[in-house]
């Protein structure tokens, strides 16, 4: 028999979920009120510049390794398989100094990606880097390819808006994956107050003659340094905590930049769209709903002056300006279970899948499956094993 899932949250992650469940032969429904075309500060996944960067950070094998690897393989397969999906393959090349020279000496991920350049193909100047073909995800397009997927599998989805995680507590609901982003802040019987919202805007602009992704990380104190797309960085939050400036810059990127309290992520969605973001900026809980016109003409002004072939000799041609709140939390990725009871004293498992930060994309479906692994060690641990494939 099929177990029943209610999945809060129709972003990437709550999307990604839902579709790995439901083709793992649940029932899954995704209740949220808002999905894929709609447009608001706190759903954050329809205002993302998403690619695949591969962060030297992480020691292999390591869960993020596992997590980023298993979503790369998938989003790979999808660029070369799936022109619906939105998903393209495109060549990034990122150069490092002194500073971050080790992440690129032995990378986890090496073995993973395609076309990766060794350091002596290197341009001179730079003291480590790494080049290879990754992909770029048209958003936009993609959450909705997602929703199609999910549907055409046998989900339902329910537009309402949860003031508490009990309201996904059906009589014949099984489990409940709490993909809810920003929103697990205040979702009652959640209420994790180490979410954050990193609020990040952007200009979206058609420039169809960018074709790859390029970066070039300086000798800046704290962090990483980019080229068109400029964000300003507060002071205190450099001084502070720079964990999350440091994970909030790997986005898309396309060159240099060399000024202490600006970065840059140029976010290509897709190249075949002609669709490149401008951006951005990264200021911790921070929930302005309105762009600022002030940061927006810097990122123009700055982006234009540094690479004057955006603009291919013509008026740059904005699309539109883009704010979003990115879901932060304190300790990282929250990916786990436990257990609660609806009215009738029925117990029901909650997955947690939330606190993604500017990684949604990123680890949508690795951090999907290690959720789905997870549900179904809980659900044998009750003595409800799941109903076999085969």
């Amino acid at each position: 028999m099929r177990k029943n899932v209610n999945v809060i949250g129709a972003g990437v992650s709550g999307l990604t979920t839902a579709l790995e469940l439901q083709n793992d032969r649940f029932q899954v429904t995704v209740i949220a009120d808002r999905f894929p075309g709609d447009l608001s500060i706190d759903y954050c996944s329809p205002n993302a510049g998403a690619q695949w960067r591969g962060d030297g950070r992480y020691a292999p094998g390591s869960l993020d390794a596992k997590i980023h690897g298993y979503t790369f393989k998938k989003l790979y397969n999808l660029a070369e398989t799936v022109p619906a999906s939105s998903v393209t393959c495109m060549n990034l090349e990122e150069y490092v100094d002194d500073t971050e020279a080790s992440s690129h000496k032995d990378p986890w991920f090496k073995d993973l990606v395609p076309n990766v350049i060794p350091q002596a193909q290197l341009p001179a100047g730079a003291k480590s880097g790494i080049s290879y073909t990754t992909v770029a995800i048209d958003v936009p397009k993609y959450l909705k390819w997602l929703l199609q997927q999910f549907i055409a599998a046998g989900g339902k989805t329910q537009r309402c808006h949860l003031a508490h995680v009990k309201g996904a507590f059906g009589e014949n609901v099984d489990v409940v994956v709490n993909c809810t982003g920003i929103r697990a802040r205040t979702l009652g019987g959640i209420e994790d107050q180490t979410v954050y919202p990193t609020r990040g805007q952007t200009i979206l602009v058609w420039a169809p003659h960018v074709k790859s992704m390029k970066t070039l990380t300086n000798a800046i104190p704290f962090g990483y340094s980019r080229l068109c797309g400029i964000s300003y960085i507060d002071e205190d939050v450099v001084k502070t905590d720079m964990r999350p400036l440091r994970q909030a810059m790997m986005l898309v990127e396309i060159y240099l930049l060399y000024r202490r309290n600006d970065f840059l992520t140029p976010n290509v969605r897709m190249a075949s769209s002609g669709n490149v973001i401008l951006g951005g900026t990264m200021d911790d809980n921070r929930f302005d709903l309105f762009p600022d016109k002030e940061i927006a003409e810097g990122i123009i002004r700055r982006c234009t002056a540094l690479y004057p072939a955006l603009t291919a000799g013509k008026e740059l041609e904005i699309i539109s300006h883009n704010v979003g709140l990115r879901p932060s939390r304190v300790k990282g990725l929250r990916l786990e279970t436990e257990i609660a009871k609806n009215a009738a004293g029925k117990e029901i498992i909650i997955c947690h899948n939330y606190g993604h930060h500017s990684y949604g994309y990123q680890a949508s479906w690795g951090a999907s499956n290690e959720a789905l692994q997870l549900i179904k060690k809980a659900l044998s641990s009750q003595g409800k094993d799941v109903e076999s494939k085969l």
